[in-house]
């Protein structure tokens, strides 16, 4: 039978506007009026809970998939069911070097170990943190008593972690139980759990089980543990089925989770690390070693938010954990480092400007406050992961990211009799608004700059602004050896105008040659560089090389900088670009806004449009 209710109005009002439309259809309610009457108290009661169930499937809904989903215990539970275990809390981690003399101490053992787990203290700010190594050290006497401490691999850097070391013991169930083991710590960094399963509760020796998320081969054989984040925000231990998932701990058994329990990103920035105890060196001897910082700390983390589970979930799951294409080396490396990494631009070696087959090229941008030794740490443990997971054998490239920044001068017109603001007050929110544009749609890779778009902001800052238009440049940046002739090479993300009888296409900032202020350029004409006086504006050295405006470069040779005008220790390059409307980087290419160079002005009109 065909009604009047409409389905898709779900809000209260529409919902009891629906009922008394289809009740008045009917004979007996034609001349009803449903005002202040108990049938209307009815009707709300109907009305409410119709809109409750509504909203109640709406947020179901919602929760069911990851583009939608509000709830970081949804969120959680969609993207383990594609395999993604969200990150949990992660630990900042610093290197040491650490060394003791014991050359005035007699019957000093050749080797000296210290077990895992030996502590530091570290201040940031006005509080102390608790650092700790993760494996056994060693120190070989040299023959003069200087002991140097390596790790197991032989390596002088010795990571530290900070953390509280805490453990957890579990008794094995039944195999046919799948037994759950639950860890309720929320600060619990799962990179560094030690799972370790006995036969027994009375044996010492025990099966140091895998995570599944390392494994590359299983087999009913394989010691794999699964720890994932539970919806309360506590972690939650479990092992394979005895066939495809690999072993289960046999019932009555032992299993013990060793793992440290961090504050994340709080304890970022520790400079130095101050031993805990002393070592015993001999019976009736101890000593303190001497620790240097390598790095301070770095790379702690909170728990992964709801929009990078939303954002990453999905690519994980793409990948499937492996290596393959471009793509999947983004994924992967982000997975494992995302703590350390602020963007990352991966391509194929097929994509280079210079192409090299087999390559996989990578440009990363790290986060602030990691230091180069640490990126050249970490560029190494991503070149171990490659090896890992790559299925087919690619060599990985690292290139540094190359800014380039964009100069703006906008002119607009502007009608004052439209508005009661100032000429000054309406420049200055131009300004604003052109700063906001970059701050949003630049800083990262393959993020273009788009001047129509720009143009349009502009033109919403108020009725008074008529029409605008900019000129656009690009720029690089780099810094001489003083009172040095030089060579200095640039490519920019895209191609260079060419050259004209009117206008100079390659601009330099100022500096000081021989006594005089002076600035590169290119002849008009000509794509040839001159170093040109700005007093007579004429060529001091009429060849400091050239531009290939298809391109995109610039050859600067034999220049000579005495020094830099208005501060600084970088020169500014500035090229007009072949198409000013758009500029979009490719590779390890990243724009940025110079707001020192660029200009908003207003010209002023009495149009009306």
């Amino acid at each position: 039978m065909a009604t009047t209710i409409q389905s898709s109005s779900l809000d209260f009002a529409s919902i009891k506007n629906n009922l008394k439309t289809y009740l008045q259809s009917k004979e007996e309610f034609k001349d009803y009026n449903f005002e202040a009457s108990g049938l209307s108290n009815l009707l709300d009661v109907l009305a409410y809970n119709t809109h409750l169930n509504g909203l109640t499937a709406n947020f179901a809904l919602n929760e069911s998939f990851i583009s939608t989903a509000q709830l970081r215990s949804s969120l959680v539970q969609l993207s383990e069911a594609i395999g993604y275990i969200p990150d949990s809390k992660t630990a900042s981690s610093g290197i040491v070097k650490m060394a003791m003399n014991l050359s005035n101490v007699a019957d000093r053992e050749n080797t000296i170990s210290i077990a895992t787990g030996y502590k530091f203290t570290a201040k940031v700010d006005t509080r102390n943190y608790t650092f700790q190594t993760q494996e056994t050290l060693t120190a070989t006497d040299d023959g003069a008593g200087y002991y140097q401490f390596k790790t197991l691999d032989g390596d002088e850097k010795i990571p530290v972690k900070e953390g509280q070391a805490k453990v957890r013991t579990f008794i094995a169930g039944d195999n046919e139980e799948n037994a759950l083991y639950i860890i309720p710590d929320k600060n619990m960094d799962i990179n560094t759990a030690i799972v370790k399963v006995f036969e027994n509760t009375s044996t010492t020796s025990f099966d140091t089980y895998t995570s599944i998320e390392k494994a590359t081969t299983i087999s009913e054989q394989s010691t794999l543990y699964i720890l994932k984040e539970m919806p309360n925000g506590y972690y939650e231990l479990s092992f394979g089925n005895g066939t495809t998932l690999g072993k289960t701990p046999p019932a009555g058994g032992k299993i013990t989770v060793e793992y440290l329990a961090v504050n994340g990103a709080a304890a970022d920035n520790a400079l130095k690390f101050e031993p805990s105890q002393a070592i015993k060196v001999t019976n009736s001897v101890s000593r303190t070693p001497v620790v240097t910082t390598y790095t301070k700390s770095a790379g702690g983390g909170e728990k992964e938010s709801i929009e990078s589970m939303r954002k990453n979930a999905p690519f994980q799951y793409a990948t499937q954990n492996r290596m393959v294409t471009f793509a999947d080396y983004e994924s992967l490396i982000l997975r494992n480092y995302s703590t350390l990494i602020k963007d990352i631009s991966s391509w194929g070696g097929e994509d280079n400007l210079k192409p090299e087959f087999g390559v996989i090229f990578s440009s990363i941008v790290f986060e602030d406050n990691i230091s180069a030794a640490r990126q050249a740490v970490t560029k190494t443990g991503i070149q171990d992961l490659a090896a890992q997971l790559g299925v087919a054998t690619f060599d990985i490239k690292f290139t540094d990211p190359v800014k380039t920044f964009v100069e703006t001068e906008v002119f607009f017109r502007f009608n004052p009799a439209l508005t009661t603001l100032s000429v000054n007050t309406i420049q200055e929110s131009v300004r604003n608004v052109v700063n906001k544009y970059f701050e949003d749609n630049t800083g990262k890779f393959n993020l273009a700059f788009r001047r129509s778009n720009l143009l349009t902001l502009v033109d919403d800052v108020s009725p008074a602004v008529l029409s605008s238009r900019a000129e656009v440049k690009m720029q690089q940046r780099f810094t001489p050896s003083l009172l040095v002739e030089q060579d200095h090479n640039f490519k920019f993300p895209v191609e260079i105008a060419t050259p004209d009888d009117v206008n100079f296409r390659i601009t330099s900032s100022t500096f000081t040659f021989k006594s005089q202020s002076c600035q590169v350029r290119n002849q008009l004409k000509s794509n040839k560089l001159q170093v040109v006086n700005l007093s007579t504006n004429k060529p001091i050295v009429d060849n400091v090389g050239s531009y290939n405006a298809s391109a995109g470069e610039v050859n600067i040779t034999g220049l000579q900088v005495d020094a830099i005008v208005g501060g600084g220790n970088s020169i500014k390059l500035a090229v007009v670009p072949a198409n000013q409307s758009v500029i979009r980087p490719q590779r390890e290419y990243i724009l940025n806004h110079d707001q020192a160079r660029s200009t908003a002005r207003a010209v002023d009109t009495d149009a009306n449009y």
